[in-house]
């Protein structure tokens, strides 16, 4: 249902705005490789990136962990890099982090102060 119809669609339309102009390349390359429907060579160009701490990138792959995309779904993991995207700025991981700790999604438990906390994060701009 939601994990497999939303999820590679929101990965496709989540541009990587925020990358330095060395990382530009791989970026638009991982995008294009996505939208293409090559989820594991968008995976294979997005991991470095998201390991260098570029918050879109997590959140990008967060979402390929989350629904199998190019990678062995695993929630968990997913979970750790909306986590590690949050921290470093991503509204969107924000966002998801809010509604996942409001609603019990994603594993995570309710949590109406992280909840809030996250939402309250991603209206800081």
């Amino acid at each position: 249902m939601f994990k497999k119809t939303f999820l590679p669609a929101a990965l496709i339309f989540s541009a990587l705005t925020a990358a330095p102009l060395t990382q530009a390349s791989d970026t638009f390359d991982g995008l294009d490789a996505a939208r293409a429907g090559d989820y594991g060579q968008a995976a294979t160009l997005i991991t470095p990136l998201a390991m260098q701490g570029n918050p879109q990138a997590q959140f990008n792959l967060a979402l390929m962990y989350h629904s199998g995309a190019g990678v062995v779904q695993d929630e968990k993991e997913a979970v750790a890099l909306y986590h590690k995207a949050a921290e470093n700025g991503s509204s969107q991981a924000q966002e998801f982090l809010a509604v996942g700790y409001a609603e019990g999604w994603f594993g995570l438990p309710h949590d109406a102060a992280k909840a809030k906390y996250w939402y309250q994060q991603s209206q800081v701009e």
